[in-house]
């Protein structure tokens, strides 16, 4: 496979600039040691991934092995005065990245877990918004409106594996969450409660009956939003790696 060559390439040129690494004086000595163990790490990971690719991306592992090569005509004295050492450390951060977020692009299967976890997040997010509508809580459907326009952003910067996505679905994570364990407490304690139910059903205008099967449907509905939101949280700290 001619990706995994350059890849390996790829992990051999920022091994060879490991040596310049140390003798940099433009960096301070704790500078240059976090700089050396990213690209240690870059490295270390270009090369296992060239073992495990099954999906051919020369354009990107070109990519890759060109940022490998301009990072090391950057480690000298002369070119972090002239290009500036911010540059230069945010280069070695970004390989690091790439290192990392590879193998989303190399291993097909990687790319298929990544799916089923934003599959998760859509259709929890989508049982929230339903929910919030079924719980009869005007002040919750008021969050929900504020929350929408996050979540949205977050969704479709998560398709394209956007850090801004994860960033975003983190942060409208909890509520929905909290939201779902209301529900879920709430509808267990009514349907044992036929006073509630009773309440309710004169709330809603229709039968005891009708009241039952509206808590059976929240209980159900909550601990599914539940369970998909928070596999996907979980599901979403694994992958971090994929997002850039």
């Amino acid at each position: 496979m001619k990706s995994r060559e350059i890849l390996l390439d790829t992990a051999d040129v920022l091994e060879s600039t490991l040596e310049r690494i140390d003798r940099l004086k433009a960096l301070s000595e704790r500078e240059r040691e976090r700089v050396r163990k990213k690209i240690e790490t870059a490295s270390r990971n270009f090369r296992e991934l060239a073992e495990r690719i099954s999906k051919e991306n020369d354009e990107l592992a070109e990519f890759f092995y060109k940022k490998a090569k301009e990072f090391k005509t950057m480690s000298t004295d002369k070119a972090i005065e002239r290009e500036g050492k911010k540059k230069y450390l945010k280069l070695a951060d970004r390989l690091l990245l790439y290192s990392r977020s590879a193998e989303y692009d190399f291993i097909p299967e990687k790319m298929k877990e990544l799916k089923r976890v934003y599959r998760k997040y859509l259709f929890g997010m989508t049982a929230f918004f339903v929910l919030t509508g079924f719980y009869l809580n005007q002040f919750l459907a008021i969050t929900a409106l504020i929350l929408a326009i996050p979540i949205i952003l977050s969704m479709l910067s998560l398709q394209r594996r956007g850090y801004t996505g994860l960033l975003l679905a983190y942060s409208a994570i909890p509520i929905p969450v909290i939201v779902g364990a209301m529900a879920l407490s709430y509808s267990l304690r009514a349907l044992q409660s036929p006073e509630t139910i009773r309440e309710i059903a004169e709330h809603l205008g229709k039968s005891t009956s009708f009241a039952q099967g509206y808590l059976v449907f929240l209980l159900l509905l909550s601990a599914v939003e539940l369970y998909l939101i928070i596999d996907a949280a979980i599901g979403l700290y694994r992958h971090r790696h994929a997002f850039l």
